[in-house]
């Protein structure tokens, strides 16, 4: 029988699981947060964003883009992420991968992974079940993994 992990993800904090058999409960194997993913967009900046004036009048404005630092820092924990099943697929500890993440990560971490490792994806639910108890995410999950 192949073993199936689930990967349960938001931008802060991911929670990856094994499924021993096809029927079994979920048992835990690791944990990965990223801090940073809860502070607001001034905290990720050492420093202040650079100021720009109109050309006309006296009205000035902030030159950063606070949106994509979150975008960024969301990619980069999607890519530990990655790094973390790349490593446990090469190692032959699972065949099969469920992904259960917010919607905003599910896009990333499947453009973070090989193309083997996405090739294992065997299904993806879009919400934020990172919180919940085994049990709860074993019941989005196929009957028989």
């Amino acid at each position: 029988m192949a073993k199936a992990w689930v990967l349960v993800a938001n931008h802060t904090d991911a929670r990856m699981f094994e499924a021993e058999h096809r029927a079994s409960a979920l048992k835990e194997l690791d944990v990965l947060h990223y801090p940073e993913g809860r502070m607001k967009g001034r905290e990720l900046l050492a420093d202040a964003p650079g100021r720009v004036f109109d050309r006309f009048g006296h009205a000035s404005r902030g030159m950063g883009n606070m949106g994509d630092l979150r975008r960024d820092g969301g990619e980069k924990f999607a890519r530990e992420i990655a790094h973390a099943l790349e490593r446990g697929r090469e190692e032959g500890k699972f065949e099969n991968l469920y992904i259960v993440a917010e919607p905003k990560m599910v896009g990333p971490l499947r453009n973070a992974l090989s193309a083997t490792t996405r090739a294992a994806i065997a299904g993806e639910t879009g919400k934020n079940l990172v919180h919940s108890e085994p049990d709860e995410i074993r019941k989005q999950l196929p009957d028989f993994l």
